[in-house]
């Protein structure tokens, strides 16, 4: 039985399962889900996952929602994406970590100052300004320099020199801060995006596959300079 993946294409959310499942060979269908037009908040979609998130994935009987919890499913699962999960354990905490740091920290500040230009919070213009400039400093001094020295420490990826869920989960989240000029990418994490587009074949996916993506959404959304 095919696997079903619900997402929105431009949520940078449901990359990490998407590409998970297109690397590892395992035949699946999107589903797509307009967001925008509240198509998660059918009873149809509301039955399938009551929170009426994406990504959502869908496996015969099993259903998983909650974006670190459906790539550990697949990985867990299938024997083609066991080797983007370490068997080390050292490193498999080390891939773990990643994948709550940026959920419960890096994702958390940059919803303050994406959703808003994205259209998908109200945009307070003092609010907004004091996030932009709380980000752009925990950035420079805490995210950006957690990200290069620990989680990358001089590797080509987050746990080594191949690429792991880790890597499929957060470098997406770059492509939405791409929208906010504010925030300034050191040399170490631009030549990282360099590598993961390379060896991931991430630039297809992230304009969308034949799809409306993320870097489509960023553009059409990011604020026109005077």
């Amino acid at each position: 039985m095919t696997v079903e993946l619900h997402l929105m294409r431009a949520s940078v959310h449901t990359h990490g399962a998407w590409m998970l499942l297109k690397q590892a060979g395992i035949e699946h269908d999107l589903k797509d889900v307009d967001l925008m037009k509240g198509e998660q908040n059918t009873p149809e979609f509301i039955a399938m996952n009551p929170l009426h998130t994406v990504p959502t994935l869908k496996d015969g009987d099993q259903t998983v929602w909650e974006s670190n919890a459906v790539v550990r499913y697949i990985v867990n699962k299938y024997d083609s994406a066991k080797k983007f999960y370490p068997e080390d354990l050292k490193m498999r905490t080390h891939c773990d970590i990643a994948l709550e740091w940026k959920q419960n920290t890096l994702y958390k500040g940059l919803a303050d100052i994406v959703y808003p230009i994205m259209g998908f919070a109200p945009k307070n213009e003092e609010t907004f300004n004091k996030a932009v400039a709380k980000f752009s400093a925990d950035c420079k001094d805490g995210h950006f320099t957690v990200f290069e020295n620990f989680f990358l420490n001089g590797k080509k990826f987050i746990c080594g020199d191949e690429l792991s869920i880790a890597d499929f989960v957060i470098a997406p989240c770059f492509e939405f801060l791409d929208i906010c000029d504010e925030i300034k990418y050191p040399a170490a994490i631009t030549e990282y995006r360099k590598r993961f587009a390379a060896a991931s074949g991430y630039d297809e996916m992230a304009n969308g596959m034949g799809g409306f993506g993320a870097r489509q959404f960023v553009e059409a959304k990011r604020p026109k300079k005077e």
